[in-house]
């Protein structure tokens, strides 16, 4: 039965991986906006696979190495040739490694994320999620050619690359998504309120406030890290 179960979020899963592969196709093809899109929504289907195999009870060590291998596609190798399509194609071999980056940082934090958990329940990240890496670059895509029709904030975009790298493979703490029992929800009302706020927001001003809801995200991170260092 646990098998037939775990059948649901392995399709979650490829959902994922597929969308990531269309991606990188379209990031190839120079349509960089339908790229950014597609890691998005791969983003989407990650997060309801592991959603789904919690409500199924089907974890398995499988589905988690399954997810982790789509995850290289789609939120490793899909970034890094939009990026490298984006703005690095014509910087030779410098425009390579620099594009290799969020590929490179990816892996190391997926590796070490298994490692650590290998599928265990968790109530935060240590370093920033993969998807998140991915999805406030897809984002800047999305809200530079939204309001410009091109890459208008090009000088932002090494240092942005740099910064979700490196906090990729750092300490600092993200917020796994909160689950939804009664008594849990009360313990989290006004993390979860601020959630429901930024997906309504998202759902009505998608292109105008996708870019500075994820830099939030990443930034409030950063800012706990800095917080919890001078504490100690």
């Amino acid at each position: 039965m646990k098998n037939s179960k775990s059948v649901i979020p392995n399709i979650f899963t490829t959902l994922n991986i597929f969308c990531g592969f269309l991606a990188i196709i379209s990031a190839l093809d120079g349509k960089l906006v339908t790229a950014s899109w597609l890691i998005s929504l791969a983003a989407v289907l990650d997060l309801l696979d592991g959603q789904m195999a919690r409500l199924t009870g089907s974890s398995s060590s499988f589905g988690v190495e399954f997810d982790s291998l789509a995850d290289v596609v789609s939120f490793g190798v899909a970034p890094s040739v939009l990026v490298f399509k984006l703005h690095f194609s014509t910087m030779g071999i410098l425009g390579i490694i620099i594009s290799f980056l969020p590929l490179f940082f990816g892996s190391v934090r997926l590796a070490r994320f298994n490692v650590l958990f290998g599928g265990k329940e968790k109530t935060k990240f240590t370093g920033l999620p993969i998807p998140h890496a991915a999805l406030n670059i897809a984002a800047f895509v999305i809200w530079n050619y939204h309001f410009w029709g091109q890459l208008e904030l090009s000088r932002f975009l090494i240092p942005q690359l740099f910064l979700v790298c490196v906090l990729m493979v750092s300490t600092a703490e993200y917020y796994t998504m909160p689950k939804f029992t009664l008594r849990q929800s009360k313990k989290r009302l006004f993390g979860i309120s601020l959630m429901f706020l930024a997906a309504i927001i998202l759902a009505l001003y998608p292109q105008e406030t996708f870019f500075p809801l994820s830099t939030i995200y990443i930034l409030w991170g950063v800012v706990r890290y800095i917080y919890r260092m001078i504490r100690s």
